[in-house]
């Protein structure tokens, strides 16, 4: 028997998108805002005066909240400032490690701090290894030598990557670890899983505008982060948009594909101009060399059933220029797939879509709140289509509803197993699903303001600190930067426009309505391809940007935006944190 139970039904999503899609590349999806009617009012859900970091409840992590700077208690417990209700975390204070920034919440855990399922794993993992509590599973301590760091260990703790372990090391060496006893990814999900099963997270107020016959639409948006085609290979990155292809091109593919729901009593609607279709793997490369030329682009079966791509009537081939990295063992192309975007509102009875459990459940019930959509959970179930195949799969859902945004976040690492046609598949992503108050609008993070910046570079001790201040226009950066791979350039004051910023790797800017300083949360969790190559010369200088964000208080603007640029070889080459002040 199948189950499907996930806290975002993706399979659902993908159904009702592409069900009855039939546009082209040329076909105009755009839908204007029109006002819904009958709209039910938002509930005021109270921020908390306090809250507790769990992973085990963690002492001795510092915090900031508003004009508090302290460490978390005995029981994980944080102040929330109810004036700027916002919450970062800290490893050994601001000049440590800075881990992300929530709303403040009842209950925070890695997931919500550090916004993809490898950084969050990963964060518990260190965090159990550096344990002065090691085998008590009820709390974690954080060693007194982290607490009130050295400038050794501020210095090995600032060089730390949560995407990647090894970079943990100076830490282990500093606090006299073993970097042999750092603990297993199935250790620490096994820890999370038993922390949070019988912790209550959350207000159990009704979200009457989450509910069937508001009539509130809802926004979903969904970016495959890493993917592991099988045991035997390494993880690949998902590249989303290449700036490197023809503007046309770029605009038709770029970004990430989305999904408008309107929540009407009789019917579930997804609205005219959904696309939650994609161009994957290989299939991308000949799409972005089809739509490269002058050719014909159109889509067919190959022989396996899957989609292919032709130019002026013959099979796409991939280009030089697209072969190395696509046929590379680290990344993987994901594209909006601009045949897939449904020309129609198409309406789906509650009943089915009830089926689908998860958010789509608590719709359909009437019963969503911030408890029943956060929740986090290991499940094996059965993804086959009929009784005569198998299709095992094992997930780690961590599902979190942010009253304060008012956005339900999803990061999901989905596994196939033994019994499976891909056994040791994995792929990892992020969904967001919010409201709008009507068919065409959106939610923005506003750049417009002053954030700070800290850049740091793998082999290199030192660390950069820049401002950033967005107006009108653009934005003007002074400070320090890097110059050469471990020089810091001191008294920089430099000024780009929004049209500079767009043609590099901050690609959103300027593609918003809304403003040029402003970017949609799946924008803000994109991976570009670039070239930095000057004007004046000759050579490529191809980079790949990872950016993921989580939105984080009223404005969504208190989030840490991260920033890592790897080489097309899939090397790291630097890491910034942007946070607004």
């Amino acid at each position: 028997m199948k189950y499907n139970k996930t806290l975002i039904a993706t399979s659902l999503l993908a159904a009702l998108a592409l069900t009855g899609c039939n546009s082209d590349s040329d076909t105009d999806t755009t839908t204007p805002s029109t006002p819904n009617t009958g709209l039910v009012d938002k509930p005021v859900i109270a921020v908390p005066a306090k809250g507790e970091f769990i992973d085990a409840k963690v002492e001795g992590l510092h915090y900031r909240s508003g004009s508090t700077v302290a460490l978390t208690d005995a029981n994980g417990g944080y102040t929330v400032d109810a004036a700027n209700p916002s919450v970062a975390f800290y490893l050994g204070g601001e000049d440590g490690l800075l881990l992300g920034s929530v709303s403040g919440r009842h209950i925070s855990t890695p997931f919500e701090t550090m916004g993809t399922h490898q950084r969050a794993v990963n964060l518990s993992r260190l965090l159990l290894t550096i344990d002065t509590q090691a085998g008590d599973d009820s709390k974690i301590v954080i060693p007194a030598a982290v607490q009130t760091p050295s400038d050794a260990v501020k210095t090995a703790l600032q060089a730390i990557k949560l995407d990647d372990v090894a970079t943990f090391t100076a830490l282990f060496t500093a606090l006299n670890v073993d970097p042999a006893s750092l603990v297993s990814e199935a250790n620490a999900i096994a820890h999370m899983t038993n922390s949070l099963k019988d912790v209550t997270r959350g207000s159990a107020d009704n979200l009457t505008h989450w509910a069937k016959g508001s009539n509130w639409t809802f926004v979903q948006r969904e970016a495959t982060q890493r993917v592991r085609n099988n045991a035997a290979s390494g993880f690949q990155s998902v590249i989303h948009a290449d700036r490197t292809l023809s503007e046309d091109v770029f605009k038709k593919t770029g970004g990430l594909s989305s999904s408008f729901y309107t929540l009407q009593d009789g019917n579930f609607i997804t609205r005219k101009g959904s696309n939650d279709g994609a161009i994957s793997g290989h299939y991308a490369a000949q799409y972005m060399t089809c739509a490269s030329t002058s050719g014909e682009f159109t889509k067919v079966k190959d022989n396996n059933g899957q989609n292919a791509y032709h130019c002026n009537g013959e099979p796409a081939t991939v280009a030089p220029e697209f072969s190395a990295i696509v046929n590379g063992s680290q990344y993987q192309y994901e594209l909006t797939d601009p045949t897939a975007t449904s020309s129609a509102d198409l309406p789906y009875a509650w009943d089915k879509v009830k089926e689908m459990g998860g958010a789509y459940a608590c719709m359909a019930d009437k019963t969503c709140s911030e408890q029943t959509m956060t929740k986090f959970s290991t499940i094996e179930r059965d993804d086959s289509d009929d009784a005569d195949g198998s299709q095992m799969l094992k997930e780690v859902i961590s599902g979190s509803y942010d009253p304060i945004t008012d956005v339900y976040v999803q990061t999901r690492s989905k596994e196939y197993l033994t019994q499976s046609s891909y056994p040791g598949r994995i792929s990892e992503n992020i969904s967001f699903l919010y409201p709008v108050e009507a068919v065409g609008q959106d939610r923005y993070v506003d750049f417009t303001g002053t954030w700070t910046a800290t850049e740091t570079r793998p082999s290199c001790d030192k660390t950069a600190v820049s401002t950033l201040v967005f107006d009108a226009k653009g934005v003007t950066l002074t400070g320090e930067e890097f110059s050469g791979q471990c020089e810091i350039k001191s008294g920089v004051n430099e000024y780009s426009t929004y049209k500079d910023l767009a043609a590099m790797d901050f690609w959103w800017f300027t593609t918003n309505a809304a403003g040029d300083a402003k970017a949609t949360l799946d924008q803000l969790n994109t991976t570009v391809r670039w070239n930095d190559r000057d004007k004046d010369d000759t050579q490529d200088s191809f980079k790949i940007n990872r950016f993921s964000y989580i939105p984080a208080g009223k404005e969504w603007d208190r989030g840490v935006l991260v920033r890592d640029t790897l080489d097309d070889a899939g090397n790291k080459t630097a890491t910034i944190l942007m946070q607004k002040k």
